[in-house]
């Protein structure tokens, strides 16, 4: 079943410009894997059947990448990462980013730690690609946002599945770099939401900056491009 899955995610990921080398193809294979078992004793995602698993977990992780330039070297932080997306996906496909996973369910947290020991095993072997492990911050983003090894420390701020841009921009904003970029994982019908969210950014001196929909049609996405300085 392990053949099967590689096969179909090698080839959805290929048809849509993510190439694997094997390694990487290796970590998917036992993300899913591990997504499987432990989902089967908690809930982790809604989201069971493998070919969503490929298209609404990992592609949609990674389509992000086709608009914007996340480089290796770059520190992004992943905020309600839940059960790592969409963070861990696009660590697995840039292996040296510097990636933070912040999760405040425990239960969640637990999964992470044991699929990044897997990951990491998985690494040990490969000697091609720098791999530093993801951090897991298991807290809330609200807490983060006031710790200063946080604050101003991030090139990236990911969200999806997390809070109105309203309200997270309280605790994401803080996290960039001065030319830092927050981007969040809407739906196409996001322009109520930032329409709302327009006098809060403004207070905090930031702004969207530009929303940008997928051309994958069965995603259903658009991303939200949001800077600190730009009003």
């Amino acid at each position: 079943m392990s053949n099967q899955f590689r096969q179909d995610l090698q080839q959805t990921l290929l048809q849509h410009g993510f190439s694997l080398d094997p390694v990487q193809l290796d970590q998917f294979v036992i993300y899913w894997s591990e997504l499987k078992r432990w989902n089967s004793r908690m809930n982790l995602t809604s989201i069971r059947a493998d070919q969503e698993i490929i298209v609404k977990h990992f592609l949609d992780s990674l389509s992000v990448l086709q608009y914007f330039d996340i480089k290796p070297g770059d520190s992004v932080i992943d905020i309600g990462t839940g059960a790592g997306f969409p963070g861990l996906p696009i660590k697995i496909y840039i292996p040296d980013i510097k990636l933070v996973l912040v999760e405040p369910s425990s239960k969640k947290v637990s999964f992470l730690r044991f699929l990044i020991s897997q990951l990491n095993r998985n690494r040990q072997s490969d000697t091609t690609n720098v791999w530093e492990p993801p951090r897991i911050v298991s807290q809330r983003a609200e807490e983060c946002a006031t710790d200063d090894q946080h604050i101003t420390a991030y090139d990236w701020v990911l969200t999806r599945y997390v809070a109105s841009i309203e309200d997270s921009a309280v605790y994401c904003l803080p996290l960039l770099k001065p030319n830092g970029i927050w981007v969040a994982y809407k739906s196409p019908d996001v322009q109520h939401e930032i329409q709302q969210a327009t006098p809060k950014l403004q207070s905090l001196e930031a702004r969207d900056d530009i929303i940008i929909n997928s051309h994958i049609p069965k995603l259903n996405r658009a991303y939200v491009v949001i800077q600190q300085g730009v009003c």
